[in-house]
């Protein structure tokens, strides 16, 4: 209980870092101006584009956003000053995903209300908008932690971004190949339309399973990084 606790505190610390940073402002901003797009296009012509807007939202907060507060943090020296704290490393990082998550969360069920309704499926779409922003912010750290600036980090993000984008050539239709199944992006991608449509559900085991499988190395590798980079 007092683990938990003091996650919770955490969680806290971070919400009140990303108001200050703007981070909270900005997910609102961007948000809006994705409804405000699809509401634009005309009727029947919204619905491929909304999922790939919907991911873009996790993806954004766990990998770009990620950076620029860990980075924040670095240059005014309060990585340094938390690693003599009582709070480990792996709750530091769990904050920041589970914050990032949230917010992540509201922005993509926002898109989804707007465009399709209140009825889908919400256990699926949490499950992939949530795992997508825990897996991206924890890959968002490990290049953080040896990146010198923020171009430096954005210039490393890219090795991220383009991979990650591969499996939407089959959700627009220019691809058809299961090559793509050996991306996690792509088990987000399936559980984001089996939110909203039927889906076999072996594609829905190999998302679940996929997914929480990546986290769980992403989060192994970025605890490694963080403590390689930070002496922590």
């Amino acid at each position: 209980m007092m683990a938990l606790r003091k996650l919770l505190s955490t969680i806290k610390w971070d919400f009140l870092r990303q108001l200050r940073y703007n981070i909270v402002s900005a997910a609102v901003a961007v948000n809006a101006l994705y409804i405000l797009l699809l509401w634009n296009l005309p009727a029947g012509q919204y619905e491929w584009l909304a999922i790939f807007l919907i991911f873009n939202d996790p993806v954004g907060m766990g990998l770009l956003f990620i950076g620029a507060l860990y980075l924040f943090e670095k240059s005014e020296n309060t990585l340094p000053a938390m690693w003599v704290t009582p709070l480990p490393a792996w709750q530091y990082l769990a904050a920041k995903a589970a914050s990032l998550m949230i917010i992540a969360l509201a922005g993509s069920l926002g898109i989804a209300w707007a465009v399709f309704g209140w009825h889908f499926n919400y256990l699926y779409f949490i499950a992939g908008a949530g795992l997508s922003a825990s897996l991206f912010t924890f890959l968002g750290v490990c290049l953080a932690a040896g990146a010198r600036n923020f171009n430096d980090y954005l210039l490393r993000s890219i090795l991220v971004l383009i991979p990650a984008a591969l499996p939407f050539l089959n959700h627009f239709g220019f691809t058809d190949t299961y090559w793509w199944y050996l991306l996690p992006s792509q088990g987000s991608i399936i559980l984001l339309e089996a939110s909203f449509g039927e889906t076999p559900t072996w594609r829905i085991a190999y998302a679940l399973v996929y997914l929480l499988a990546a986290n769980l190395g992403a989060f192994a590798l970025a605890l490694r990084q963080m403590k390689r980079h930070a002496k922590c």
